[in-house]
């Protein structure tokens, strides 16, 4: 009995010792400037997806999906969780950016412009090009008013 105690009582010794020294998973942050893509101004109160891959290749087949709204600065942050996917794609209604995964180390280490679509609705951007700071990615999007909204609306109903 004694010597199952200490062999008990020295197993977890071991084992915590062993354990002391690693550290948890930790979560990456994650901001998401939205610009309007004419003026290059900030675009608050706009709700941004997030969506983290859940496994490699161009393909989202169950991704995970934060929301979150822009501030008054246009900016918000998302807390990804660890692991860290290699892929991260962001969206926002109407992106005059073009749809595109965004690889997770590139945003963290130097911040990332996405790249201009050519939609019709998303004709002549701002001359102003935005900068991207280290854990930043900045998506450029259109305000659509009511008349274009029903026009979207009528396109995705019999054309999309």
């Amino acid at each position: 009995m004694l010597r199952s105690l200490l062999s008990f009582f020295l197993a977890y010794v071991a084992v915590s010792s062993a354990c002391y020294g690693q550290s948890s998973p930790t979560v990456s942050e994650i901001r998401v400037r939205t610009l309007d893509y004419k003026t290059g101004r900030p675009i608050k109160h706009r709700l941004v997806e997030v969506m983290l891959a859940d496994r490699p290749g161009p393909r989202r087949d169950r991704p995970f999906v934060i929301f979150q709204k822009t501030g008054t600065n246009g900016s918000a942050v998302f807390q990804i969780p660890a692991p860290q996917p290699s892929k991260i794609w962001v969206m926002a209604d109407f992106p005059c950016t073009r749809q595109q995964a965004f690889g997770t180390f590139e945003v963290l280490e130097r911040g990332i412009v996405g790249d201009h679509a050519d939609f019709e609705l998303c004709k002549h951007p701002t001359n102003h090009p935005a900068t991207a700071q280290p854990g930043e990615i900045v998506i450029y999007i259109r305000r659509l008013n009511p008349w274009l909204r029903f026009w979207r609306f009528w396109w995705e109903v019999f054309e999309g």
